[in-house]
C-alpha cells in the first residue's frame, strides 16, 4: 500500500468533506490586564487573583513603565494605581487617553485616597472608574465581567 493513500486508496493528507469534519473549539483571546502598581506586594496579590480567574497580565511598577506596557500590549484594562514613580496616575490616563490604540481602553484608577478631588482629577484626566484601596473583591469582579468579560464559549 502506498504510505501517501488511506485504506480506500483516497490521498491521506486530503481535506475532509464537512460532514466527516470535528467541531472544535475556536481559540478565543483571553483578556489582558495591565497592572499598574508601585507596591510589589500589591502587585502580585492583584497579579495572582487576575490570573487564578483566567486573566493575562502584565505589570509595571511606575508610570513611565505603565505607560510603555500599555502601548506595547494594548491591554482590554487598565488597573491603575493613583500615585505611581514618575507619572502619576492621572498623567499616565492623560497620555494614553492621546494615543488612538489606547483612547478607548478602559482605565480603573486606584487610590487609598477618598477625596472628591482625587477622584475629580482622575475622571477629568479620562479614567471610568475610581476604586478605593483595599479593593472590594466583588466590586472588581463586577468590572472585569463588563470591561474585560472571559468567554467560555464553544463555537
Amino acid at each position: 500500500m502506498d504510505p501517501s493513500t488511506n485504506r480506500l486508496g483516497r490521498p491521506a493528507f486530503g481535506i475532509a468533506p464537512k460532514s466527516a469534519a470535528r467541531k472544535t473549539k475556536l481559540a478565543l483571546k483571553t483578556p489582558t490586564i495591565l497592572v499598574a502598581e508601585d507596591n510589589d506586594d500589591g502587585r502580585e496579590i492583584m497579579k495572582m487573583l487576575l490570573s487564578s480567574k483566567g486573566y493575562g497580565v502584565v505589570e509595571a511598577a511606575d508610570g513611565l513603565q505603565a505607560l510603555e506596557v500599555a502601548l506595547t500590549n494594548l491591554p482590554d484594562l487598565i488597573l491603575l494605581d493613583f500615585e505611581l514613580p514618575l507619572l502619576d496616575g492621572c498623567r499616565v490616563t492623560r497620555n494614553l487617553r492621546q494615543h488612538p490604540g489606547s483612547s478607548t481602553v478602559p482605565i480603573v484608577v486606584i487610590s487609598g485616597h477618598d477625596s472628591d478631588w482625587h477622584r475629580q482629577s482622575s475622571f477629568d484626566a479620562g479614567c471610568n472608574i475610581y476604586l478605593l484601596k483595599p479593593v472590594d473583591v466583588e466590586r472588581l469582579d463586577e468590572i472585569l465581567e463588563t470591561f474585560a468579560p472571559l468567554s467560555n464559549s464553544e463555537v
